[in-house]
């Protein structure tokens, strides 16, 4: 049986740039955006009523997320222009987490955005998890590559940040070589990442989840924590 995109219930897919077959070519998730809706679906959330802080808004969860009956749904970006499907206002994370309100989200969300925040992640990291609510849950990817971490904040050329840190337009690395002592510093982590403790390898076929980014450390581990998983208070 094909894959559907367990997002949006199409079986069409495209490959995104390398990796062969894996954006939905409908919604257009990626494996990461899959899997982080699978891992919702598994702690029943967000449910209706929820209120919900979601940075760099992908479409296809977007869409999804507004079918729950979101008490309020908060899209931010640095750049809010570059999205045309949904509102978005603009949110600047190196100044603007300060005035988020405590105990506020039932579920904050963000995907491979860390990487790009010019300041140091504890200050983003500390308000997001001050904004949350006790229960509620703090759901977020970054890319995982091989060597050690890294960043820089100094003006780098298009080519050197490539070379550094994989993408012209990031700042940082991290590395599956010493996350447990950088991240994992900050916030409890699941450093044995697999979707298979919550989900059995059918389920993940048939939303078309790549058997190498189901378990270990990778661009497209979901990490799920509550609030009492930051350790910087």
């Amino acid at each position: 049986m094909a894959p559907t995109c367990n997002i949006c219930g199409v079986q069409d897919w495209q490959d995104m740039n390398a990796r062969k077959g894996v954006r939905c070519g409908n919604c257009k998730s990626l494996e990461r955006t899959r899997a982080l809706k699978l891992l919702l679906d598994h702690h029943k959330a967000p449910k209706a009523g929820a209120t919900i802080l979601h940075f760099a808004p992908e479409r296809s969860l977007a869409e999804w997320i507004k079918t729950t009956n979101p008490g309020h749904y908060d899209m931010v970006d640095i750049a809010p222009e570059r999205y045309k499907h949904s509102d978005v206002r603009r949110f600047d994370a190196t100044t603007d987490c300060e005035t988020l309100p405590d105990n506020h989200y039932d579920l904050i969300i963000h995907n491979h955005v860390l990487e790009h925040i010019p300041c140091n992640i504890a200050y983003m990291l500390f308000h997001l998890s001050r904004a949350l609510k006790p229960n509620g849950f703090h759901v977020f990817s970054i890319p995982i590559m091989k060597g050690h971490y890294a960043e820089d904040f100094a003006p780098l050329t298009r080519e050197e940040a490539t070379e550094r840190f994989g993408q012209f337009d990031h700042l940082r690395r991290f590395s599956r070589d010493d996350i447990h002592l950088h991240l994992a510093k900050l916030m409890n982590i699941d450093l044995e990442y697999s979707l298979y403790k919550t989900h059995d390898a059918e389920t993940l076929d048939a939303a078309n989840i790549p058997e190498h980014e189901r378990t270990g450390l990778k661009g497209s581990t979901i990490f799920v924590t509550k609030k009492s998983d930051y350790l910087l208070w």
